[in-house]
């Protein structure tokens, strides 16, 4: 959370039918379930976007934030469990959003 800041969350979801992904050049041959979460947090670098996945890893130490470090590697396992598959996108001071793809029976 920033110091000053009420957080604001946004939560959206949309049907991504088989073909191209939202503007993104990936192919994908499922039908998918978005859910996006968008935060007004700390956000993050973006070349660390895979890091913040992983166990135990935090990008900021424990003294200027709360956290383990094990929530987005929690995240991504149920997630994956699902057949499905997440990203992220940070902006450092501005937020960040987190996308996760769920496909369609």
């Amino acid at each position: 959370k920033k110091q000053g800041h009420p957080p604001r969350i946004q939560i959206s979801s949309q049907l991504i039918s088989s073909g191209v992904m939202d503007g993104d050049e990936q192919s994908i041959d499922k039908d998918y379930c978005k859910i996006t979460f968008t935060d007004n947090g700390i956000g993050f670098e973006q070349q660390y976007a895979d890091k913040i996945f992983e166990l135990f890893q935090r990008l900021h130490s424990r003294f200027n934030y709360e956290g383990t470090g094990i929530g987005l590697a929690i995240c991504k396992k149920i997630v994956q469990n699902h057949k499905g598959f997440m990203q992220a996108t940070g902006r450092p001071e501005i937020g960040a959003s987190f996308e996760i793809f769920l496909p369609l029976k």
